[in-house]
């Protein structure tokens, strides 16, 4: 297909200009360069360090689309043996009695009875591709090659970010586990002054009930944080290629907040060759479009050579014979005629299957687009939201810190303190979860970016 041909229909990547200069506008992102091939070290952590490398080696759906590369360019080297001439090397040997009826004998009546005829012979053959027949489908499948390629690492970036979200989720839960259960703790000591309380007719049955409500509700919740750590350690293992019930190392203690989030100077001109899916797409529109030449290629004749030598005799001992030698050659030439709508129905069917492709490219470029600029909107939203949480779990600290002090002072009853530590505990729930929303928010906007893939340098090692 032309250049033109196949730009047709295409549509170049949406300008994204407009939600990344009003994120700069914020303190939460820098403008830098793009993710680097192992990304995950920005978060600084070993232990997900060490998670990856043992993903990398060990996941299952890796080593599936490692096989699919390896298929891939063993069937485009299948397609190239079509580019060179076919040699065979064939042995015969035919052992006959010879009917008296029949054209040999009736014909010859002094050729033998019984004959052997014995043959050794090289074939050549060859047919010259004037029009890029094999040459546009060995292109193509080099195409599939690339675009398998590229899915590897796609499914890669999907691994990592996978792994990585869910790491952070685990710590995030450990952490909210503590709370719940110092949240439990302090409903029960509630429960049990209210029903002190009420036990010297100071306060009726029903604060009792909300307290004891209150504290089975902290108790459910305990249950079911357990419930989200085990599936986020058996997620891990699988991940990594392991049973679910493998020990897992993590740090217990939530981790400081994720880098500042950086936005590449080149966004909306070099997405398309940073996402490893539209990678992936443009080598399937490449190969579609080899296959448009081939199809084309059947319009025009068929030109081939074919020769072969050998030996050939009915005796043994004269096989080997210079008089045994035998050799020919055969050009051809071949052009359809009639019936000749077939080519140009398959040639229509096979650009109809590009644009088609086409299609789902331009599709998948406006969703990338949709992808990035959400990712920065939602990064900037939790960026803002977790400061302001910090504020208010800063300024709980210090209301519980002036209970604590009247408590002391005589000022105030300890139902008073209690009742502002379990504000604060709840407060840092809401904390603990924008702090991990801030993780989701740093994974998901690299993630959108392509990770660290680069369709260039992917290009060269290939």
């Amino acid at each position: 297909m032309s250049e033109e041909e196949q730009k047709e229909n295409l549509i170049p990547m949406p300008s994204m200009d407009w939600t990344a200069q009003n994120s700069m506008q914020t303190s939460f992102f820098s403008e830098g360069r793009w993710p680097k091939e192992l990304w995950w070290e920005v978060f600084d952590s070993a232990v997900l360090n060490q998670m990856m490398r043992e993903a990398i080696a060990n996941n299952p759906n890796l080593h599936s689309v490692e096989q699919k590369i390896l298929r891939a360019k063993e069937r485009a080297t299948v397609i190239k043996a079509t580019l060179y001439p076919l040699v065979n090397f064939n042995a015969d040997g035919l052992w006959q009695m010879v009917s008296s009826h029949g054209i040999q004998r009736a014909y010859n009546p002094d050729f033998p009875k019984k004959v052997q005829f014995l043959n050794m012979t090289l074939d050549f053959s060859y047919e010259f591709d004037f029009w890029d027949k094999y040459r546009n489908l060995y292109h193509s499948a080099l195409s599939l090659a690339f675009a398998e390629q590229a899915e590897y690492d796609q499914a890669l970036l999907i691994l990592s970010a996978t792994l990585s979200r869910t790491y952070f989720a685990l710590r995030a839960n450990l952490v909210k586990r503590q709370i719940y259960q110092d949240l439990f703790s302090v409903r029960r000591r509630l429960l049990l002054l209210n029903s002190l309380r009420m036990d010297a007719a100071i306060d009726d049955l029903r604060i009792v009930l909300e307290r004891r409500e209150a504290a089975e509700q902290a108790e459910q919740w305990i249950y079911a944080i357990e419930d989200e750590i085990a599936v986020d350690r058996h997620l891990l293992n699988i991940l990594m290629g392991k049973g679910p019930d493998e020990p897992i190392e993590t740090e217990y203690a939530f981790p400081e907040l994720p880098p500042a989030l950086v936005i590449p100077e080149t966004l909306s001109l070099d997405l398309i060759s940073r996402r490893p899916d539209l990678a992936a797409q443009l080598w399937r529109l490449e190969s579609l479009a080899q296959e448009v030449g081939s199809a084309r290629a059947h319009f025009f004749p068929n030109i081939n050579l074919g020769s072969f030598l050998g030996l050939s005799s009915i005796l043994y001992n004269a096989l080997f014979k210079p008089s045994s030698y035998e050799q020919g050659i055969e050009p051809s030439i071949g052009l359809p005629v009639y019936p000749i709508w077939d080519i140009q129905a398959n040639l229509d069917a096979k650009r109809a299957e590009y644009q088609a492709a086409v299609f789902a490219y331009n599709d998948m470029i406006l969703k990338s687009a949709q992808d990035v600029v959400d990712s920065l909107v939602f990064a900037r939203a939790i960026y803002g939201e977790k400061e302001q949480q910090e504020a208010i779990v800063q300024q709980a600290s210090c209301r519980l810190v002036l209970a604590e002090d009247r408590v002391t002072s005589g000022l105030d009853n300890a139902l008073e303190m209690l009742h502002w530590k379990e504000e604060l505990l709840l407060k840092q729930l809401d904390d603990i979860n924008l702090a991990y929303n801030r993780y989701v928010a740093a994974i998901s906007l690299i993630r959108s970016l392509g990770g660290g893939y680069n369709s260039k340098e992917a290009l060269c090692e290939s």
